[in-house]
Formats: structure tokens, C-alpha cells, sequence
């Protein structure tokens, strides 16, 4: 047999197996991927900078857990989700959050936020430009305690504050094709504000209980994209803590403030800021001092370190004032005697 004929039989004998063979790659497409989440509180007013009162306590910002939202950017439909609770700190002391998302490749936003909040509520997660952070307002209970006595009907509307929530955004995020882990990284803020509020008082010694309302604020953010909701405004109901500012001329350096909570002040918007402050004296009476936040939210200190600062008293009288503090209210008295002389007849 001439070597030509046994090529031809070789390759004969070969076409059976090249015929069962099929190409396939040395690694499969990844289809997960690892998300990172880093914390950003550096810079909250009235929490981690630009406190103005060290006596009083502070919001605490922690989280354990973030929810990662997934979504189409053209339809801002939501696509998949995944919790993520692996915590660890940067260097700079910063929480970090993260964990892993199964997904294929492709362009997407991302939507993170913290999922442990008693307070903020959110809803409509099932879309990008409407997912919102929102809180319930107050119980019926507690609405007559907070009401502001010039409230012009029942429907005034008084919410509990916020608690803060963290939010990370990624828009048109391109995922590629890959067959080693991805890492997305990104970084959260806060959408919520803090504020610093008070007020001198005299005669602080008959306050047993104090609380404020302040009217004409956002009532919640549609943080997908970023966006205060502005009507209706809404209010926000707190409790005051006696406190002191040494920075006050004379003796009395008494004040009623707090540290609060809001979805922010609606911007260019006429939204009439009041803010009503309430006290219960030692004898049940509820007291209420109403004053216009108009122009305090215009001052530098509101605006650049979220401090309202009232220049008003608030004098809350004696609510049992007695001039004769060591008898009721008949209080005999006895005068010099007078000699006088006579016969009794018996």
C-alpha cells in the first residue's frame, strides 16, 4: 500500500471523531458579581461635624444591612435585587458594605440603600423614578399632644422625622462580559438632613415636658432619583431636652433645643416655616410659643451648618404663684393692745 493511499484511509478513519467533537471555551461567562459599599457620614451637620451643642445627644449612624436594587435604564423598570450584610471598615473609619448580585453582562443602574430604618419607610421599589422614602404621620394619641393650637383643621399633617437613610447611585453602569469576579464600587450618602434648634427659656424650672413642631417641610425624597417631594409640605414633631448656651449674656443660660431629623427645607418655595414649641408645666398646662423660621433659614448659620438659632425668650410663667408662701389664703393678724376700762354688770 503506497503512502498516498494511506493518507486517504487516515483521514477516512478521522472523520467519525471530528464529526462528534464541538468547540468549547476554558471558562464559562461569570454571571456574579461582588458589590462594595462605602458609608460617607464625614460631613453630616449636627452629627459628625459642626455640632453646636456637645451636651445633648446625637442621631446614630450605623447600618448592618443595604438593599441592591437593579434596574433597566431605559425603562427604569426594577430587574433583580439582593441584600448585602458583610461588614468591614476603610481605613479612614468608614463602614463598608458588601456582598455578591448574580447578573449577566449588560448596562444597568444601581440603587443601594440602608435596609435597617424603624422610621423611614420606602415603597414603589418596583420602579426607578418612583421608589421613595417617606415616614407615617403620628398617632391620633400624640397629634393632640404636638397640635399646634393655630392649626386650621384636623388635616394638618405631622410626621414622625426621618431616620437617615443612606443612598448610593450608579446610572448606565456597563457590566462586561467576564469570566473572573467584577467589583462594583460606590459610595453612599445621606438623603436626609439634621438640625440643630433652640430656643433661651425663663423660668425653665416649670417645663415638665417640651416638644416641637416645625410646618412647611418635605415630606419625603424619591431617592432613586434624587428629588424632594414638596407638596403637600408636611411637619415634623420632636421632643426638646433642657439644655444650656454659655453663650448668653447674664445668669440665665437656660434653652430648649434638639437635634432633628428632616427630609430638608423646600427650596425657593414659600412653604411658611413655623416652628410651635410645646410645654407642659409642673401642673399639667400645656403652654405654646409659635414663631416664624423664615428668615432663621436664611441666616448663614442655617445655611452652612443647619443651625437654628431663635433670638427670642420664651418666659414660661409660675403656673401656681402664691405671694404668701407660708399659709393659705387668710392670714390673720395682731395689732397692738388697747387698754379700755368698764364695769361688767353680772
Amino acid at each position: 500500500m503506497n503512502k498516498s493511499v494511506k493518507y486517504i484511509l487516515a483521514v477516512l478513519l478521522a472523520l467519525p471523531l471530528i464529526a462528534s467533537c464541538h468547540r468549547r471555551p476554558l471558562f464559562d461567562a461569570e454571571e456574579r458579581i461582588a458589590i462594595r459599599v462605602e458609608v460617607n457620614i464625614k460631613t453630616i451637620a449636627n452629627v459628625t461635624s459642626d455640632i453646636y451643642n456637645e451636651k445633648i445627644p446625637v442621631p446614630d449612624l450605623t447600618t448592618d444591612m443595604m438593599r441592591v436594587m437593579v434596574y433597566d435604564p431605559d425603562t427604569q423598570n426594577l430587574l433583580t435585587q439582593s441584600f448585602i450584610s458583610n461588614k468591614s471598615y476603610a481605613e479612614d473609619g468608614s463602614q463598608v458594605l458588601s456582598g455578591a448580585l448574580n447578573i449577566s453582562y449588560g448596562t444597568y443602574d444601581f440603587v443601594v440603600y440602608n435596609f435597617d430604618t424603624p422610621t423611614t419607610q420606602v415603597a414603589s421599589e418596583n420602579n426607578e423614578s418612583s421608589i421613595v422614602a417617606y415616614t407615617n404621620e403620628i398617632s391620633e394619641a400624640l397629634k393632640v399632644r404636638y397640635m399646634p393650637s393655630k392649626a386650621e383643621n384636623d388635616d394638618f399633617s405631622i410626621r414622625y422625622e426621618p431616620d437617615h437613610l443612606v443612598v448610593a447611585r450608579e446610572h448606565d453602569l456597563y457590566i462586561s462580559p467576564h469570566d473572573t469576579l467584577i467589583v462594583v464600587e460606590t459610595e453612599a450618602r445621606t438623603v436626609v438632613d439634621t438640625y440643630y434648634i433652640q430656643i433661651h427659656v425663663e423660668g425653665m424650672q416649670y417645663a415638665a415636658q417640651a416638644s416641637a413642631v416645625i410646618s412647611g417641610l418635605s415630606p419625603s425624597n424619591r431617592f432613586g432619583l434624587n428629588e424632594r417631594t414638596v407638596d403637600p409640605s408636611a411637619a415634623v414633631a420632636f421632643d426638646l431636652i433642657k439644655s444650656q448656651d454659655d453663650k448668653y449674656d447674664g445668669a440665665n443660660k437656660d434653652v430648649l433645643c434638639a437635634v432633628f431629623n428632616t427630609f430638608g427645607k423646600i427650596e425657593d418655595v414659600s412653604s411658611e416655616l413655623i416652628v410651635t414649641f410645646n410645654v407642659v408645666d409642673t401642673e399639667g398646662n400645656l403652654l405654646q410659643y409659635e414663631t416664624s423660621l423664615d428668615n432663621v433659614f436664611k441666616t448663614e448659620d442655617a445655611i452652612e451648618r443647619h443651625w437654628l438659632l431663635i433670638d427670642d425668650t420664651w418666659v414660661i410663667p409660675n403656673p401656681n404663684p402664691n405671694p404668701n408662701p407660708g399659709g393659705g389664703g387668710f392670714q390673720p393678724t395682731v395689732g397692738e393692745w388697747e387698754e379700755e376700762q368698764g364695769e361688767i354688770v353680772l
